[in-house]
């Protein structure tokens, strides 16, 4: 048991009502992410209003709402330049894992700054997953993007692959292929129901050669490496074409060889993605309503906060994509 948070003047208290277990989380239990102890951890989570800071307007008691993760410091550099998503202030907080306790817990405060409510098109379950919605959005719409008519491989088909698979979709992508192992067998299957022309199981098929075959040739436009695996992200460079695009977005936790040549020689654009700013949410949300993005599908389970263990092993083990927990 911990006791309920207690909010400020600017914050909301928010009564958790569906979180859900995200790959950082895992990385924190395995001792293997970035975070500060002690902490309640959860980030991705969706709930209710049930108490207003003394200064907060615009909001009321019983709304519907979810929140970014990251709360800036409003200071550094970044903040001031509209980066507050890699705010390097001293004051930074993070739910779940930086000096803020996360949504597994009966309430979360966070700042009303940060909050977005739910639209009534979306369920708890369904805004529980905006965040990392909001994650993809900012990494294939706002930091490499995607053109119309363009190919577009996936490596990992974890949720942060399936759900790129969806908005380069959207975003008028010509082909997608999703690329996994055998251990990904569902996860791939799921990629097909949610759009994807190819998926591939790389350890049957050489996806360098199918990605060939498919462009004429000439590579991929657009890699998006999901998986956070060194050996995918050298693989990326093998596979996109000559001045074409990379977007990394999956953390590989440590050092990694590289073929930094290659980006040279092919005039590669590289580009690296963290977490969200107001827009990407804005941007989720509205996919999202529109059925243009897909968050259901993902859910593999939903337990209690007290089979908490049992959700974590479930998506080690990859025989879950998504676990929320209800408290």
């Amino acid at each position: 048991m911990v006791p309920d948070p207690v909010i400020g003047d600017e914050d909301v208290l928010v009564q958790v009502v569906s979180a859900g277990i995200c790959g950082t989380d895992i990385g924190i239990y395995s001792d293997a992410g970035t975070y500060l102890p002690p902490v309640v951890l959860g980030h991705e989570y969706s709930g209710r209003i049930v108490r207003l800071g003394a200064g907060v307007q615009g909001l009321s008691v019983g709304d519907r709402v979810t929140s970014a993760a990251t709360i800036p410091c409003g200071e550094c550099h970044l903040c001031k330049t509209g980066s507050p998503n890699r705010c390097v202030g001293p004051n930074k907080r993070v739910l779940g894992s930086l000096r803020a306790d996360g949504a597994f817990a009966e309430y979360v405060a966070v700042p009303a700054s940060l909050v977005h409510r739910i639209p009534d098109a979306l369920s708890f379950d369904e805004a529980a997953l905006v965040e990392p919605a909001a994650c993809v959005v900012h990494a294939v719409v706002e930091r490499v993007g995607v053109g119309l008519g363009e190919t577009v491989v996936v490596l990992g088909p974890g949720p942060i692959g399936l759900l790129a698979v969806q908005v380069a979709r959207a975003q008028g992508a010509g082909r997608t292929i999703v690329a996994g192992l055998s251990a990904d067998k569902e996860r791939l299957a799921v990629a097909k129901r949610l759009g994807a022309d190819v998926a591939v199981n790389i350890e049957d098929e050489d996806l360098s050669v199918l990605v060939r075959e498919l462009t004429g040739g000439l590579g991929a436009d657009l890699v998006l490496e999901a998986s956070g695996s060194t050996r995918a992200r050298a693989q990326a460079l093998e596979l996109v074409r000559r001045r074409g695009r990379v977007g990394l977005i999956g953390l590989a936790g440590g050092l990694g060889e590289l073929d930094v040549d290659k980006i040279v020689e092919g005039e590669l654009d590289v580009q690296g993605s963290w977490g969200t700013v107001w827009s990407s949410w804005r941007g989720a949300l509205a996919m999202m309503c529109a059925g243009r993005l897909q968050v259901l599908p993902l859910i593999s389970r939903r337990l209690t906060l007290e089979e908490w263990k049992r959700g974590f092993d479930l998506m080690i083990e990859k025989k879950a994509i998504k676990v929320l927990l209800t408290p």
